[in-house]
């Protein structure tokens, strides 16, 4: 149980943290073989291109969860008391919105995976790329699911927020 309440809370740093350490360090590779062996290497860039996909799609259960993706609040500015309305608002229509991308990632999923379509450079599967798309849908409907439960049971962050407008 310990576990899944670390990973609950640490899955999406851990995974963004690893994929920005990544580029920095096959950016840092690609750089020093271009400029200084004169010789650059063909993978490091596509591999620093996907790893970059990699973490912005992990951004989106990591935004979620921690209440920080930009949001319109010029309501809540000018209208404080129909903020709580407001924000389950935005709740619904962001995990609406989630929900009819899945879809659309599962058929580029597909797309990809059924015709073995592979990256010019490294020569991997194209899928694995377009699995992120899925993946960081799935964590932002996980995490949107898991924010409406915790404003239910009146643990959410935004309540805070809200409560202190």
């Amino acid at each position: 149980m310990r576990v899944l309440r670390w990973m609950d809370k640490h899955f999406e740093e851990v995974l963004m943290s690893v994929t920005l350490i990544g580029v920095v360090v096959f950016m840092a590779v690609h750089v020093f073989f271009r400029y200084v062996l004169k010789s650059p290497l063909s993978w490091t860039e596509e591999c620093t291109r996907y790893l970059f996909i990699w973490f912005t799609f992990s951004g989106i259960g990591y935004g979620i969860k921690n209440a920080s993706h930009i949001r319109v609040n010029i309501i809540e500015s000018f209208w404080p008391q129909v903020t709580r309305v407001f924000v389950w608002i935005q709740d619904i229509v962001t995990l609406s919105f989630l929900v009819y991308m899945i879809p659309a990632g599962l058929g580029a999923l597909d797309y990809f995976y059924s015709n073995g379509i592979t990256s010019p450079g490294m020569r991997m599967p194209s899928w694995i790329l377009y699995f992120s798309l899925f993946f960081g849908l799935i964590m932002g409907v996980i995490r949107m699911i898991q924010r409406i439960i915790l404003r239910v049971t009146k643990r959410d962050i935004t309540d805070k927020e809200a409560d202190a407008t």
